[in-house]
């Protein structure tokens, strides 16, 4: 006799679901404040206020619900950069937007922010991800001769990697008041955009950055 497992019902999918939101806020909050590799799953069940069993019904590991935490803001980040692609003709323009929004979770999602800081892997996966798509914009800007780059993935390395270096200045208090100009001036001059375009362009973003948004 085979012996099958109850289907959820409706409740049970909302319960399951609850859960997994609490424990996803509750290692986002706690990661930011210490970092993975500090963090234990007690501590998490704590800040989650869940049970330990229902911890491991959820992720195998600690480390799983980190990568769960970067995989849900690598899909929101890569929808909106998508879009800033394709509403935005200029690539130039788009990239200068996707820069600032890049460096804006500083300011709109500290705890998010803080979690790539302290954690060294999920550092890693952010200037090394294939997610986000701008190597691609790159690309396109190489083809419309908007752009003199010889090596589009390599330059969207760097650029993530000094993102992540300004994000950090902002959390720490230290960034200078025109943190976000300069460094999308500087990623714009890499791109081979002359200085006094750099100024333009960035303007053009300024203006256009909240109107893209989603």
């Amino acid at each position: 006799m085979v012996i099958t497992a109850p289907a959820k019902t409706e409740k049970n999918d909302a319960r399951w679901a609850k859960t997994r939101r609490k424990l996803l806020d509750g290692g986002r909050s706690v990661f930011s404040g210490q970092g993975v590799e500090a963090t234990t799953v007690l501590d998490i069940i704590r800040a989650a206020g869940v049970s330990q069993p229902s911890f491991y019904n959820h992720f195998e590991s600690k480390d799983a619900l980190a990568r769960e935490i970067a995989a849900e803001f690598f899909r929101q980040d890569r929808e909106r950069k998508l879009q800033v692609f394709e509403e935005v003709k200029d690539p130039a323009v788009a990239i200068a937007i996707n820069v600032q929004q890049t460096l804006s979770i500083a300011t709109d999602d500290p705890v998010i922010a803080w979690t790539f800081i302290k954690s060294d892997h999920l550092r890693a996966l952010v200037i090394s991800s294939d997610k986000d798509p701008l190597a691609a914009m790159i690309n396109a800007g190489v083809k419309q001769k908007r752009f003199d780059v010889r090596s589009a993935r390599t330059v969207a390395i760097t650029i993530r990697g000094a993102a992540l270096a300004v994000v950090q200045d902002v959390l720490n208090g230290t960034a200078d008041k025109n943190a976000v100009r300069e460094f999308q001036c500087l990623v714009l001059r890499m791109l081979g955009i002359s200085p006094q375009e750099c100024t333009v362009v960035v303007k053009q973003a300024a203006a256009l950055f909240r109107a893209v948004s989603i």
